[in-house]
């Protein structure tokens, strides 16, 4: 498979707010990963706010939930805490922390969303695991630390090529994206 597919989502929404959730779970789906930073909060912030801890808790009723992040055990935990399972230093887009992820869960990669603002780490990583992967708007792009701001000057190299190589799937999921940003 050409390099440029793993980075198409199946589905591209403005915020986690907005992913059709009841949708995910008729489709089989029983575990949401959320990325951290530019996800759920933005790279200032240093704790969920309380609006977004209780939207996963009432998530947690129909799904399992993980924070998966790139960010050290000290960013991750002082954002979520005790109070969500999480994995840090993930190293996405390698496969290392959706392996745990995979083994914390007990599920098929089929059943598991990703759901994140990256494309170069939360879809690609999401698409190679074979998990359903769903791109956010960054909460606050201008937050990005170094590694995102360079992630995103190459992910706009592959949506070229997503839109010259396969400009129905560009049209469908893609270009919103790539208009914003």
């Amino acid at each position: 498979m050409a390099l440029y597919k793993k980075i198409i989502p199946e589905i591209y929404v403005d915020s986690v707010k907005d992913i059709p959730y009841k949708s995910l779970k008729v489709q089989g789906i029983k575990a949401l990963l959320f990325d951290l930073d530019n996800t759920l909060i933005d790279y200032e912030q240093t704790k969920l706010d309380t609006d977004t801890s209780n939207f996963l808790i009432e998530l947690e009723k129909d799904f399992l939930v993980i924070i998966i992040s790139n960010s050290y055990e000290k960013r991750v935990y002082g954002a979520v805490g005790n109070q969500f399972s999480h994995i840090s230093f993930a190293k996405k887009p390698l496969k290392f922390g959706f392996k745990k992820a995979l083994k914390k869960l007990m599920l098929e990669p089929k059943e598991v969303a990703i759901i994140g603002d990256q494309l170069m780490t939360d879809i690609f990583g999401g698409n190679r695991m074979g998990f359903y992967p769903i791109l956010v708007n960054p909460i606050k792009q201008k937050t990005d630390k170094l590694p995102t701001r360079i992630n995103r000057i190459i992910e706009k190299f592959f949506i070229r090529k997503v839109k010259r190589n396969d400009p129905n799937k560009y049209d469908e999921v893609l270009k919103k994206y790539a208009e914003k940003y």
